[in-house]
């Protein structure tokens, strides 16, 4: 499996090596940026992509790279802030970040990059798993832009998806960003060689509006499960789902 959504996978002896990007541009306080924002909270969001993603596979995260789309001080020094920040959010204080500014041109757009690294055992990826009846689940809801901000702390958090990860009646999950629900939903059917069958309350809208940072969540649940996961994960809202291609006649 090479590429799973915005994973690259690579096998290695023992396991797998993973990594997940994300990119942000136009989103801080210099002259062209497009909204607004403290670089510290566009380091943040544009890292937490990056690490749902990895996190959500299973995977371990061994390494973050950033790279800087402006001089050093004050912007590049104060995105650096805000991706402690985040890592501390994901009790990954541990990890050492490892990165560039542009310090030859003069910058007037933000912009940052990250690359996360990780490892997992075979046994322990999340990644093309449905291998029998299963159902979706979405946490959270579609926010971008100025709802971010409005918004962020009601965001889906790392607690959230490492539960999700470690439970056993879950069979993968999927962060949702700017493709929208519908699409992740059905890209994780024919990953999986299914077909998702949307029955959910949700309207068009809200199934194709981006998702901005990962602010929806996304689990496949085995279908026997339905009932105690429900139970054990307040806030769930039932999309519908994944169905054989037998099944769906």
């Amino acid at each position: 499996m090479p590429q799973v959504r915005d994973l690259s996978v690579v096998d290695v002896p023992g396991g797998c090596i993973l990594t997940s990007c994300d990119i942000s541009a136009g989103f801080g306080e210099k002259a062209h940026d497009g909204l607004v924002v403290t670089p510290e909270v566009t380091a943040r969001l544009t890292l937490r992509v990056a690490l749902l993603e990895m996190i959500a596979s299973g995977a371990d995260v061994v390494s973050v790279s950033d790279v800087v789309g402006a001089e050093m001080e004050p912007t590049g020094r104060r995105i650096i802030i805000g991706l402690k920040e985040e890592l501390s959010k994901a009790n990954l204080n541990h990890i050492e970040l490892n990165g560039s500014t542009e310090e030859n041109m003069k910058v007037t757009q933000t912009s940052v990059g990250v690359l996360v690294t990780g490892f997992a055992t075979k046994a322990a990826l999340k990644l093309i798993n449905v291998h029998e009846a299963a159902v979706l689940f979405a946490f959270g809801e579609p926010i971008v832009g100025e709802e971010v901000l409005q918004k962020m702390t009601e965001m889906p958090d790392y607690h959230l998806v490492k539960k999700l990860v470690a439970d056993s009646s879950v069979l993968e999950v999927v962060p949702v960003g700017s493709k929208g629900i519908l699409y992740e939903a059905n890209l994780l059917a024919k990953l999986n060689n299914r077909v998702f069958k949307e029955t959910s309350s949700l309207d068009e809208i809200s199934l194709n509006k981006t998702a901005g940072p990962a602010s929806v969540i996304l689990a496949v649940v085995k279908k026997r499960d339905c009932s105690i996961f429900e139970k054990h994960f307040s806030g769930a809202q039932y999309l519908g789902e994944l169905c054989g291609n037998e099944e769906q006649i």
